[in-house]
């Protein structure tokens, strides 16, 4: 039998670490880059075994969905799945000066689909950075993805130089 779990307001900080607002503007560690002018946040999403990227929009208050294999989540699934990146986001952004109104979900639909199941991360992975770069997602395709996981790869080893 399961023991209940008791929960209580210690366990959910309403106030952020302490140091944590400076490592959100950028001041700490001192690489970090300021936020001012930053329009796009990007990152990728593991939910059952399967990956995709997602784009913030601050602009647009909206969050895109770049999907490579869009028969492992329905719309609702990844909906529920985002739905507290849809709060803790605008949250964090307040923080920092930057006012996100309630984040809309869109999921994009233009993206090619991938052939292989276990292609889906160097999907997203390419998604963010083409559209870090403004290039659009739908050139993200399978044509390159043996030479992509490559590269990948060389990135990897090189940045801790072991396998």
């Amino acid at each position: 039998m399961l023991a209940k779990l008791e929960l209580d307001a210690r366990d959910h900080p309403t106030e952020l670490p302490e140091g944590f607002d400076s490592y959100l503007k950028g001041e700490f560690p001192k690489h970090c880059q300021k936020w001012e002018g930053c329009t796009h946040l990007y990152f990728p999403v593991c939910s059952r075994s399967h990956w995709y990227a997602v784009e913030v929009d601050i602009a647009k208050s909206t969050m895109f969905i770049y999907d490579p294999d869009r028969s492992c989540s329905t719309d609702d699934q990844i909906r529920a799945e985002l739905k507290p990146m849809t709060t803790i986001l605008p949250m964090l952004m307040k923080k920092i000066n930057i006012v996100i109104d309630a984040l809309a979900i869109e999921r994009i639909t233009t993206t090619s689909k991938q052939s292989n199941s276990g292609d889906c991360g160097v999907y997203a992975i390419k998604y963010i950075e083409f559209l870090n770069i403004d290039r659009q997602a739908e050139l993200v395709n399978g044509f390159h993805m043996l030479k992509w996981r490559r590269k990948l790869a060389l990135e990897l080893y090189t940045i801790d130089c072991t396998p």
